[in-house]
């Protein structure tokens, strides 16, 4: 688990407001995406984002 890549991740999820637009933009898969931020929360225990099926937010 590299933490450091997982923040990455979740900042181009919040600039780019997608998870599937963050992975094209980083050459990932969604699925790939959308774990590292889970895998992030999990580290801080906390969650980052409000996920629905339409929106993502802070």
């Amino acid at each position: 688990m590299d933490i450091l890549q997982d923040m990455r991740v979740f900042v181009r999820v919040v600039e780019t407001g997608s998870f599937t637009a963050a992975a094209n933009g980083m050459d990932t898969t969604p699925g790939k995406t959308s774990r590292a931020v889970s895998d992030l929360e999990a580290h801080l225990r906390t969650r980052l984002l409000n996920r629905t099926t339409r929106r993502i937010a802070l």
